[in-house]
């Protein structure tokens, strides 16, 4: 039986042969045959997914019918992906129902270094419309986020009936806040904030919701690093009366960063003990949502957060370690994963601003024409590993 990293090995020698091979012909066929008799956790179909900041949404032609090059690429990665909806800018939006609506008072949110600032912006009716037609097209569905930092009960549930609407059976659920673990540095009080007192400012969110919303689904807590949330919240789950209709817990993981810690290069980034950290959080993801009765999808990651890391996540490098790190996930029951990125000026804006990579660039002696060949934010493009993963959704592996 192979293991995730001889198969990986197997897979990348196929598509260089396949691409040497293409050089003087125009089309080529690639089979990868995955034993019938195989047993062991069962890939999802929907198991590929990719993350972008809610903050997409303000420009309402990006996630439309009229974007025919990200309708294609979306087609050729997956048939049946997930695209979560979600970021750090997802707790600055606020719902725009009407072109005149008025824009709603906001509470005083401290500045930190490093977090998005209170740049608030709308999402509008023609921006989920549009989304739902670039589903439509693409075939997949969508996490939708929701804010928590900055919103109300009262104004929630007029953002989710809208989507619900609009999105029908392409919305999976809604996840209401994005990464509420860290919310002390800039959202919340330090003092008094917890997984206890997050849930209950959750439950509120989403009873409020689930009211106007009857088959509304949830996704939760979406934390940055602390796994230890979920345990916490699968816990107290029992003595929540008539809890809402959570389906998924999540959480986000990236391999390190920011892009200025030396740590983060490929050496590390490939190590076999990298996926240790991985499993111990798989171990505790698995056993919280099997005492609420409810799948885990990790939901926001890369190799580097904060925008990723020149000449690491923007490297083939950076395909092989998704890969591996998705075979992981699967071996582990996981119902998908999301892969972050979307436009340089959507990722900056979640992080501050800026993005750390851009710094190395400046000071890396490297000509324009080279710093502008690489993708901006840093993130890996080339797809061919991983598109030889989402062939595998559906399979079965060990």
């Amino acid at each position: 039986m192979l293991t995730r990293r001889e198969f990986l090995a197997t897979a990348a020698c196929t598509v260089a042969r396949a691409r040497l091979h293409a050089q003087g012909q125009s089309k080529v066929r690639v089979a990868l045959a995955i034993p019938s008799e195989a047993t062991g956790p069962h890939m999802p179909v929907d198991f590929v997914g990719l993350s972008y900041e809610v903050q997409q949404l303000s420009d309402p032609t990006f996630f439309s019918a009229q974007n025919s090059g990200l309708i294609r690429e979306f087609k050729a990665l997956s048939s049946t992906g997930v695209l979560r909806l979600g970021g750090n800018t997802s707790e600055f939006a606020y719902w725009k129902p009407k072109p005149d609506s008025p824009e709603p008072e906001h509470p005083q949110v401290r500045e930190v270094t490093g977090e998005p600032k209170a740049r608030y912006y709308a999402v509008a009716v023609e921006a989920v419309r549009n989304l739902s037609e670039f589903l439509q097209a693409t075939g997949w569905t969508c996490v939708y986020g929701i804010g928590m930092g900055t919103n109300t009960p009262a104004r929630a549930p007029e953002e989710a009936v809208f989507v619900a609407e609009t999105l029908g059976d392409h919305l999976q659920y809604f996840q209401i806040g994005n990464e509420a673990d860290l919310f002390d540095r800039h959202l919340r009080d330090p003092k008094t904030w917890s997984a206890k007192t997050y849930l209950e400012e959750w439950l509120s969110l989403s009873r409020a919701i689930a009211a106007r919303v009857p088959a509304a689904k949830f996704g939760m807590p979406d934390v940055a690093s602390k796994v230890s949330w979920l345990t916490e919240i699968a816990d107290q789950w029992p003595s929540i009366q008539d809890p809402p209709h959570v389906t998924t817990l999540t959480h986000h993981y990236y391999f390190g960063g920011p892009a200025t810690n030396p740590e983060v290069n490929i050496p590390n980034l490939l190590k076999p003990t990298t996926m240790e950290k991985v499993q111990n959080t798989a171990n505790i993801a698995t056993a919280a949502a099997s005492k609420i009765g409810a799948r885990v999808r990790m939901t926001e990651g890369n190799t580097c957060y904060r925008g990723g890391k020149p000449g690491v996540s923007d490297v083939f490098a950076a395909a092989l370690w998704s890969a591996d790190y998705s075979l992981l996930l699967a071996s582990n029951n996981y119902a998908g994963l999301n892969l972050h990125g979307g436009t340089g000026k959507s990722v900056a804006n979640s992080v501050g601003g800026s993005l750390p990579g851009d710094a190395l660039l400046d000071a890396s002696g490297e000509t324009p024409e080279q710093i502008a060949a690489h993708p901006h934010p840093y993130l890996y493009t080339d797809c061919d590993v991983w598109l030889g993963l989402s062939a595998g959704a559906g399979c079965v592996w060990t």
